[in-house]
């Protein structure tokens, strides 16, 4: 498979999130710009070149080359099916120059390919990686990967309880993981503008959660929304909160832009 000349790290982007929410509440104001960093962290992989970013979790690097690499574009199978025909296609490392049969590029010698004997038909990593980085993503809310549906449909989100129209990310494990893309790929933080109202404005960033327990809420005495002032009915739809300041908001309240007065919400460091 693919073969580096130094050493190669694996690195976990969830790590700084995973370590910030074990850690106590005095200390969780100063690790709030290092998760967004981490959570903000974009890079591109020398053999794709495509990008790095936070829901890709994993990533190599060569401190001695200073490049990166997705986790599966090191780990890529030996062999790929379901692209030439019914035929199975070979990774290789091929010495001479070497034409893509799908995107057409050139290639210089040493670039890794998938290849058919058969039709003498050659695909190049960055089209392999292309139907992985579209289809699959990790994503903090469930154990699993989450496969994006192929087709645009109209239907219900699991994450805020709207109903969307357009692409969803669903998991081929569990019955109800139905998520569309734009609540997927909303941030773990957000903060509320001070320059719109002081009824909303708020110094600590909120932190979105995939669920609101109604133990929780009983213990918070059944907080209502901040925006629309309603209660939270559904426990497993997604919140963004602040447990100092027992500050709630739904999602879709928290990114709405139907209404000025709602437009609150902006990743920290950038204002609209």
């Amino acid at each position: 498979m693919f073969e580096h000349e130094h050493p190669l790290t694996l690195k976990d982007l969830w790590s700084k999130q995973q370590q910030h929410e074990e850690e106590s509440e005095e200390d969780e104001e100063e690790n709030d710009d290092d998760l967004i960093a981490k959570q903000d962290f974009r890079s591109l992989c020398i053999l794709c070149e495509e990008e790095i970013n936070w829901f890709h979790r994993y990533y190599y690097t060569c401190c001695q080359c200073d490049y990166s690499f997705h986790q599966f574009c090191v780990e890529l199978p030996e062999r790929w099916e379901d692209i030439c025909h019914a035929h199975t296609l070979y990774f290789l490392q091929q010495r001479g120059e070497w034409w893509c049969d799908i995107c057409y590029r050139k290639h210089k010698p040493h670039h890794s390919r998938y290849h058919c004997s058969q039709c003498d038909f050659n695909v190049d990593v960055n089209c392999v990686v292309k139907e992985m980085l579209k289809n699959t993503m990790h994503h903090p809310s469930h154990i699993h990967p989450l496969v994006c549906m192929t087709k645009q449909i109209l239907s219900k989100c699991d994450a805020c309880g709207e109903e969307h129209k357009g692409t969803f990310y669903r998991c081929t494990m569990c019955p109800h993981s139905f998520i569309h893309k734009d609540c997927a790929f909303l941030p773990k933080k957000l903060q509320i503008q001070h320059t719109t109202n002081n009824f909303y404005s708020h110094i600590h960033p909120l932190t979105l959660e995939y669920s609101f327990p109604d133990a929780d809420q009983s213990s918070k005495n059944f907080p209502r929304c901040r925006v629309c002032l309603q209660y939270f009915y559904n426990e497993n739809l997604w919140i963004y909160k602040c447990e100092k300041c027992r500050y709630y908001t739904h999602l879709n309240c928290a990114t709405s832009r139907n209404e000025s007065f709602m437009s609150i919400l902006t990743s920290p460091g950038t204002y609209t």
